[in-house]
C-alpha cells in the first residue's frame, strides 16, 4: 500500500494544472484518512483536502488482492447550489473539484498493481465541509504488499540444544567409538 500511497501524493504534487487550469484550487493536503473529515476539531484540515482510506481482500488461489480506496474530498462551504442562488456557478465548484479529482486518478497505476478503476462516488454529511467519497478498486501484489501473506525470511538453524524435562544429553563431552571385535585368522 506504500507504494500506491506515493503514487497518488505524486501524482496530485506533479499535476495541479488540473485544477488551476479549470479555475479550481489545487489540493492543498492529502493524507491517510484517521476521522480527520468527522473531527477536524481535533486534526488540521487545510481544505481541499484529500483523505484516503483502503480496504485489502486476499485473492484466492493464485489470484491477486482487490484493494478498494475510498478518496475522502473535503471543501470549504461555499456558495451555495440552490437553484435561486445568486452564485450558482461558484457553488458548483464542489462537483467540478470532484471531476478534476477523478481526472488524476482515472487509470493511475504503480509496478504492483493494476490500473485504478472507478466503482463509484457518493456524497457523505459534515457540518464542517463539504465532504464528497470516490471509490476505486485495483488489484494488487498480494506476495509483496498484502498483509494476509507475509514475505518469509529464509533462516538455517545451526544447532539445537534440548534442555529441561526428562530430555538430557546422551553423550555431553564426546561421541563414543565403539570397540568392535574381529576374528583374525592365525
Amino acid at each position: 500500500m506504500e507504494e500506491v500511497y506515493k503514487k497518488i501524493v505524486d501524482t496530485f504534487r506533479a499535476h495541479p494544472e488540473v485544477f488551476t487550469q479549470r479555475g479550481l484550487p489545487a489540493i492543498r493536503q492529502i493524507d491517510i484518512n484517521i476521522g480527520q473529515p468527522d473531527d477536524p476539531e481535533n486534526f488540521e484540515v487545510l481544505c481541499p483536502a484529500l483523505f484516503i482510506g483502503w480496504d485489502i481482500r486476499a485473492g484466492s488461489g493464485s489470484e491477486s488482492d482487490t484493494l478498494s480506496l475510498d478518496f475522502h474530498l473535503l471543501q470549504e462551504p461555499g456558495a451555495g447550489t440552490e437553484n435561486f442562488s445568486e452564485r450558482l456557478n461558484e457553488g458548483l465548484e464542489y462537483i467540478r473539484l470532484a471531476a478534476a479529482v477523478k481526472y488524476c486518478l482515472n487509470m493511475l497505476s504503480t509496478d504492483i498493481s493494476s490500473p485504478l478503476k472507478y466503482s463509484g462516488e457518493r456524497q457523505a454529511t459534515t457540518p464542517f465541509f463539504r465532504y464528497h467519497v470516490l471509490t476505486y478498486t485495483c488489484s494488487i501484489d498480494g506476495t509483496t504488499e498484502s498483509v494476509h501473506r507475509p514475505t518469509l525470511t529464509e533462516s538455517t538453524v545451526e544447532s539445537i540444544r534440548l534442555t529441561g524435562g526428562r530430555l538430557r544429553e546422551a553423550f555431553p563431552n564426546k561421541i563414543p567409538i565403539p570397540d568392535i571385535e574381529t576374528f583374525k585368522q592365525k
